[in-house]
């Protein structure tokens, strides 16, 4: 709906302003600006001054020589003699003489001498005339060469730029420095009107009236040239406006002599036809309405001052190039009307299509818009507010989206129709590498391996994590692709695998060795003998033993799941305790437990029981091991850069190459001292509680160096230590 209402909005604005521009081209109004750019313009094309045009001027000089004007017949007389001594090509004698004269008669023997004098004449036609043709006497005019109309057509500011046409009327004059135009040879004048190129002020040669009449001018500087006779004198002549280049203010003669150059150098510049105005005035405004479908606002406005100044520039080409004007103000008010036009009704549309769109926003859950203050109570700047607000959340919520999507542990992966990878978070750059996006979907397949009779189609990648994979549709063509990390889902059913294996297995063994052994004796019972006391002691032996495990089982499950007290806690005086727990399985064996803990309290942060568990583990792997002839146990804790270690020795023979790789690995085979299958639990909880504590284990066996002799176990649990009051206030 918006784009159809933009497009007929803006077929309307490209005819309103086209009309503009086709009617802006012959408005009078208008065309004073048009006058005013030529004026400036038409320096470029001003002409050099033909060496043949002569301005006689009737001067200060020459009316302080002959007296005041009007002067007697016979000084013209006088001046036309001694040009028809000195041979000029043609004069035209822009002085009207309308009145009889007694002093006509030597004045046209003086004229027919010359034969070559055209005499200055109003024609009737014109509008200064009134409609009535001023004539010199007919003995004047019989004895010339001819008449020339001395009249100069003005435009509506009153300068003169334009030459008249040649009027087809009955009768009508010939203008005056046309006649001279053609005296010079000029056969084919132009007919039609054309725009005087006026030469720099100051250019035609002239001289004084006087000093030509008298003979003091050389016969050299009037043989073969053109002579225009005419009045300059300040209060004489007749000043008519011209363009400010040409000197702002110029008599008639002067006018008439920048004409008859214009003529003669061919320098005349020819308005173009007023229809091919008006179609060239339509074609700016017509690829700016263009230039609004495909460009933004910005390009939109650099078009428009670019258009124009290719106007302007334009102009200027065919004026000084080839001598043709274009006025240029029509098709800069198309330019103009099209750009508010457009801007108005585009800003106008847009902006009820944002209101429309920010009231339907406010009502979807999710976005609370705040409420701008109105600034001047401009309807527009409150718009801008609200849409400013609506902008802002709909960037946090795609950040926020953006950001959750990036940061969700599965490998998230989208792809497109072509199956081509369009998008990754950041757990997918991880797992397949960076520079997949525009990548084939195929490679994800090819980073990753199915897993054999894995349940849900597991797939593994090159660091052993499991992965699941899944695949759903979005909107567009598009589908996503997550691979989610099931490492520790997988681990986690591998240890259940295993509790179900020690459950039907290891403690099933022994509770099946007791009901074999009590059968055994209950069929003794009944035969009269009393049991052996080494079937007791087997039964005794293997109770134990499943007790053990049983209680090992469950100590390891809960420091795995329960929730941890810590509190400060001297393991100096949880190791002693531990000793004194374990010592009576020691002393049973004859073993010595040694205490070689550090002088003073190290404390520790921690769940006293689980610490205390992990230490008895220790002491009491280490006495199950040891022979009874060996030196005992050895404990101690010492402090050690950032931790307090807890560290338990004892004699006793090493672990299977496998398990030494592993010492506290869950559900690892190994024998007890006694020869009863061992599964690591001990071990593995001692793990568990440094790990939740987060602290660390270790393990080394130092050798005797020789075979039958067994070397020293040494286990160990550091665990951070206490910050002291100090240290937390920093």
């Amino acid at each position: 709906m918006l784009r159809r209402r933009l497009y007929g909005e803006w077929i309307v604005v490209m005819l309103i302003a086209a009309a503009v521009a086709w009617f802006g081209t012959g408005n009078d109004r208008i065309a004073q600006f048009d006058d005013r750019l030529f004026d400036l313009a038409s320096q470029l094309v001003a002409p050099p001054v033909d060496e043949r045009i002569l301005i006689v001027e009737i001067d200060e000089a020459s009316l302080e020589a002959l007296g005041r004007w009007p002067w007697p017949r016979d000084d013209h007389a006088r001046l036309l003699d001694v040009l028809a001594r000195n041979r000029p090509l043609a004069v035209g004698y822009s002085v009207l003489f309308l009145d009889p004269s007694p002093q006509d008669e030597a004045l046209a023997r003086s004229l027919h001498r010359a034969g070559n004098v055209y005499l200055a004449a109003i024609n009737g036609h014109s509008e200064s005339a009134g409609g009535a043709m001023q004539l010199p006497t007919p003995q004047l005019s019989s004895a010339a060469a001819g008449l020339g109309s001395v009249d100069l057509a003005a435009d509506e500011d009153g300068v003169v730029r334009r030459i008249p046409p040649t009027t087809d009327a009955p009768g009508a004059l010939v203008p005056l420095y046309r006649q001279l135009a053609r005296a010079g040879g000029l056969r084919d004048a132009q007919q039609s009107g054309q725009l005087i190129a006026y030469a720099q002020p100051g250019r035609f040669r002239r001289i004084s009236f006087a000093a030509l009449a008298s003979g003091e001018v050389p016969a050299a500087s009037v043989r073969r040239k053109l002579l225009l006779v005419g009045a300059t004198a300040a209060g004489l002549a007749s000043q008519q406006p011209v363009p400010s280049h040409a000197g702002g203010l110029l008599s008639g003669v002067e006018v008439e002599a920048n004409m008859l150059n214009t003529l003669l150098s061919q320098a005349g510049v020819r308005a173009l036809p007023s229809p091919v105005m008006a179609w060239l005035a339509m074609l700016p405004a017509l690829l700016l309405m263009g230039g609004f479908l495909r460009l933004s606002p910005s390009a939109s406005s650099w078009l428009a001052a670019g258009l124009a100044l290719a106007l302007v520039a334009a102009c200027l080409v065919l004026l000084a190039g080839f001598q043709l004007w274009f006025a240029p103000s029509g098709a800069l008010l198309g330019l103009a009307a099209a750009y508010v036009l457009w801007g108005w009704r585009r800003l106008t549309i847009i902006g009820r299509f944002v209101v429309a769109r920010v009231r339907s926003l406010e009502d979807e859950p999710g976005l609370m818009l705040g409420t701008s203050p109105a600034h001047g109570g401009d309807l527009v700047g409150r718009d801008a507010s609200r849409l400013e607000d609506l902008i802002e959340q709909l960037l946090t919520l795609r950040r926020f989206v953006s950001e959750a999507i990036d940061h969700l542990p599965a490998a998230i992966c989208v792809i497109d129709g072509e199956r081509r990878i369009v998008l990754a978070n950041r757990a997918a750059i991880g797992l397949f590498g960076p520079g997949i996006v525009g990548q084939p979907a195929a490679l994800l397949a090819e980073s990753l391996s199915a897993v054999p009779d894995a349940e849900h189609g597991l797939l593994r990648d090159g660091a052993g994590n499991f992965h699941l994979a899944a695949e759903a549709e979005l909107p567009g063509r598009l589908r996503i692709l997550s691979y989610a990390d099931v490492t520790e889902l997988q681990r986690i059913a591998e240890e259940r695998d295993d509790i179900l294996q020690f459950l039907s297995h290891d403690i099933r063994s022994p509770n099946a060795a007791i009901v074999t052994l009590l059968e055994t004796e209950n069929l003794a019972g009944r035969s009269g003998t009393a049991p052996p006391a080494a079937m007791l002691e087997a039964i005794h032996l293997h109770a134990r033993h499943a007790l053990k495990l049983a209680d090992d089982f469950v100590q390891l499950a809960r420091a795995r799941r329960r929730v941890m007290e810590p509190e400060a806690l001297d393991l100096c005086d949880v190791a002693r305790e531990a000793a004194d727990m374990v010592w009576p399985r020691a002393h049973a064996k004859g073993l010595k437990v040694t205490d070689r803990c550090e002088d003073g309290e190290i404390w520790v942060m921690g769940d006293r029981s689980m610490i205390l568990r992990a230490a008895i583990n220790l002491l009491e792997n280490a006495v199950k091991f040891a022979p009874q002839d060996s030196s005992g146990v050895t404990f101690g804790v010492s402090q050690q850069h950032d931790c307090a270690v807890l560290s338990v020795s004892g004699t006793g023979p090493a672990m299977p190459p496998g398990r030494a790789a592993a010492p506290f690995a869950l559900y690892a085979q190994g024998r007890d001292a006694d020869g009863t299958a061992s599964l690591g639990l001990g071990l593995a909880f001692v793990q568990t509680v440094a790990a939740r504590h987060g602290g660390r284990t270790g393990y080394e066996y130092l050798g005797s160096g020789r075979d039958d002799e067994d070397g020293i176990a040494l286990f160990s649990l550091a665990l951070p230590l206490a910050q002291t009051e100090e240290e937390a206030a920093r």
